[in-house]
């Protein structure tokens, strides 16, 4: 079970062998198994316990984790609808909303569980498959975890599109990828 913390309804396996970013997910109990979601690396399970993990919550050196569960995962593509019709047919989950960010940038949101999947496209993403881009933590106080790790690791909070809601973004010096 080493590098495994348990978030909220969600599992991470932090694994220092790989390349920083995230590289594949496990999905639980979807309707289809591909080895692929239109490049998205996938891997299936039938329930939770078949994961065989347990976890303390800490992840590497003595760290507890400040958060309370992932809010979205975010996937970049160069093609929002192929991507999202893909993640549709396999999981059964339907496209809920498409977002104009402007200048040309759309999101689309499906919900797989108690998380979100945001599917950013803008006119820069070059052709391909599409790719893992974020992972967004849900923090009870963001500006403890923002005083913890401080302003070179982590923006300082500020409102997110959603009213009521902040955002922080980690920092490049954090060495988490995109």
């Amino acid at each position: 079970s080493e590098g495994l913390a348990n978030v909220g309804n969600t599992w991470l396996r932090c694994d220092t062998r790989l390349p920083s970013g995230l590289h594949s997910w496990v999905l639980c109990d979807a309707p289809r198994n591909v080895p692929s979601i239109d490049g998205l690396i996938t891997t299936y399970v039938d329930d939770l316990p078949a994961l065989n993990i347990e976890s303390n919550g800490e992840v590497g050196n003595g760290f507890q984790l400040e958060v309370i569960g992932v809010d979205h995962v975010v996937v970049n593509t160069p093609d929002l609808q192929r991507t999202s019709d893909a993640l549709a047919g396999v999981t059964g989950a339907p496209l809920k909303r498409v977002r104009d960010a402007g200048n040309g940038a759309q999101q689309g949101f499906h919900r797989l569980g108690g998380v979100i999947v945001e599917i950013v496209s803008t006119p820069q993403t070059l052709a391909g498959p599409a790719v893992f881009w974020g992972l967004v933590f849900i923090a009870d106080d963001l500006e403890a975890v923002f005083s913890h790790v401080g302003p070179d690791v982590l923006s300082p909070p500020k409102p997110a599109v959603k009213p009521g809601r902040y955002i922080a973004t980690f920092r490049s010096a954090a060495r988490l990828g995109v």
